[in-house]
C-alpha cells in the first residue's frame, strides 16, 4: 500500500515536471520573439538617431561652406568641380563636394552643340544624343509656336512640349529617352542656374570634361579660365569611424548680399548614394576647410 502510494506521488511529481518544462517553452516560444523584436527595434531606433544627428551636422557644415563661397573665401580653398575634398574632426570623417554652376549646361541657354554633349556625357550615342538636344531646344520654347506644332513628336522627347523654359532638371525626366535615367546623374550635367550659353572647362565635372575634351569639330561653346558663378551646388557628407551610418546635405545655393549669411537657398539636390568616406583621401583637419572657429566647434561636438 504504501509502495502504490510513493508510485503515484513519483508519479504526480513526473507529470508537474513536464508540465512546467511545457509550460517554459510555452512562454519561451511567445517571450522570445517579443524580445528579439524589441532589441531589433532600438537598434532601428538609434541607427535612426545617428543618421538624422549626422545629417544635421552635415547641414550646419554645408551652411557654413555656402557662407565661405558667398563671400568669396571658399572658392580660393575647394575645388569648384565636385571633386571630393575630405578632412577629419576626432572620430568623424567629412566629405565635401562643390559644383560651380558655371561648369554645367544651362538648359535654357545652352545651344544644340553644347546640350547634346551633355547627354552624351551621360552615355547615349551621338545621334540619340543630337535627338535629345533638339528636343529639349523645342521644348524649352520655339521662335515660332506654329511651326513646332507641325513638327513631329520626337520618339526620345516628352509627350508634348512645354514651349516655355525648364524651371527645374527634373522636367528632364519627361522625356522617354531619360525617364529611367537617375534624377542625381542629371543634376551632376544639367542646371537652369547659371543662365550661360558657355560652359567652364575649369569647373566642369569630369565626366562632361572627358567628353568635351574631343569636341572642338562639334562647335561647342566652351571657355578656358573661371568665370563669376551665379550658383553652386554644396554637399557634404559625415560619418562616424566604425559606423556604417552616414549623414548627408546637399543643396543648391546662390549669392544673396541681402541675406545675413551672404546666401539662399534654391534648391536642395536630388539624393545621392553617399560616397564610401573610408577610401576618400583625407586633407587633415576641418580648419581649412570650415575655418577655426567651426572647426574648434567640431572638435567639442566630436569628443
Amino acid at each position: 500500500m504504501i509502495r502504490m502510494r510513493d508510485d503515484d506521488e513519483r508519479g504526480s511529481a513526473g507529470f508537474s515536471l513536464v508540465a512546467v518544462l511545457v509550460f517554459m517553452l510555452i512562454v519561451s516560444a511567445i517571450v522570445v520573439p517579443f524580445a528579439i523584436t524589441a532589441k531589433t527595434r532600438l537598434m532601428i531606433a538609434n541607427n535612426e538617431v545617428e543618421q538624422e544627428r549626422l545629417s544635421l551636422l552635415a547641414e550646419g557644415l554645408a551652411n557654413v561652406a555656402s557662407s565661405e563661397l558667398a563671400n568669396g573665401s571658399g572658392t580660393e580653398k575647394l575645388p569648384l568641380d565636385f571633386s571630393p575634398t575630405a578632412c577629419r574632426s576626432g572620430k568623424f570623417t567629412f566629405d565635401v563636394r562643390i559644383q560651380d554652376h558655371s561648369g554645367l549646361i544651362d538648359l535654357n541657354a545652352a545651344d544644340v552643340h553644347l546640350l547634346s554633349l551633355g547627354f552624351a556625357s551621360l552615355g547615349f550615342n551621338r545621334q540619340i544624343s543630337e535627338e535629345l538636344a533638339e528636343a529639349a531646344i523645342r521644348f524649352r520654347g520655339s521662335t515660332n509656336a506654329f511651326a513646332a506644332q507641325e513638327e513631329s513628336a520626337s520618339s526620345v522627347g516628352p509627350p508634348q512640349d512645354k514651349q516655355a523654359p525648364f524651371e527645374s532638371v527634373s522636367e528632364l525626366q519627361e522625356f522617354s529617352a531619360l525617364a529611367s535615367t537617375p534624377l542625381y546623374d542629371l543634376y551632376a550635367v544639367f542646371t537652369v542656374n547659371s543662365k550661360r550659353g558657355t560652359l567652364s572647362l575649369d569647373h566642369a565635372p569630369s565626366r562632361l570634361r572627358t567628353v568635351l575634351a574631343g569636341a572642338a569639330e562639334r562647335g561647342a561653346s566652351t571657355t578656358q579660365g573661371a568665370t563669376e558663378a551665379s550658383a553652386y551646388t554644396v554637399e557634404i557628407a559625415a560619418k562616424r569611424d566604425g559606423s556604417g551610418i552616414a549623414g548627408h546635405a546637399g543643396f543648391v545655393i546662390e549669392k544673396f548680399p541681402a541675406s545675413a549669411a551672404g546666401f539662399r537657398r534654391l534648391s536642395r539636390s536630388p539624393a545621392a548614394e553617399i560616397p564610401d568616406l573610408a577610401a576618400t583621401t583625407s586633407s587633415g583637419n576641418c580648419d581649412a576647410l570650415f575655418g577655426t572657429e567651426a572647426a574648434q566647434i567640431l572638435r567639442g561636438w566630436a569628443s
